[in-house]
């Protein structure tokens, strides 16, 4: 009986490790066709209100728009499910401007992500970490 019942236990705890597994399962394009509205602003700073942030999924790219007159290219962007919740990584860049690596979490209806501008120069190299709020554009 205790052989049995250890057995049991075994299969339960291996079910429960595929089930988290696949919980946390990477997909690609999970995000397409949705776009979040909200601000965005450096850390540590004031927020400019006036300045409004699209944040576009679509064919499994990921686009900023307040990043697009800087020639920040659309890139690819990968997801994984946590949960409830869809989280999401990219990595954009600029030919004159830099690179920015975004992390992002999609909860319902709203998008909250951190974002670190870095441009590397032989004089000196910048780096910034900024912050974006947002929800779905119906």
């Amino acid at each position: 009986m205790y052989w049995l019942l250890s057995r049991f236990k075994s299969l339960a705890l291996l079910s429960l490790f595929i089930a988290n597994f696949a919980c946390s399962e990477e997909l690609s394009g999970l995000l397409d066709g949705k776009r979040f509205i909200g601000h965005n602003g450096e850390q540590g700073y004031a927020l400019d209100q006036d300045e409004v942030e699209e944040i576009i999924f679509q064919n499994g790219l990921f686009t900023s728009t307040s990043c697009e007159p800087y020639n920040f290219n659309s890139s690819e962007y990968s997801t994984r499910v946590v949960g409830n919740t869809i989280h999401f990584e990219a990595v954009t860049e600029s030919p004159s401007h830099g690179k920015i690596s975004w992390q992002g979490v999609v909860s319902g209806s709203t998008a909250e992500m951190t974002f670190i501008w870095t441009k590397e120069r032989w004089y000196w190299d910048t780096r910034r970490e900024y912050w974006f709020k947002g929800v779905l554009k119906e």
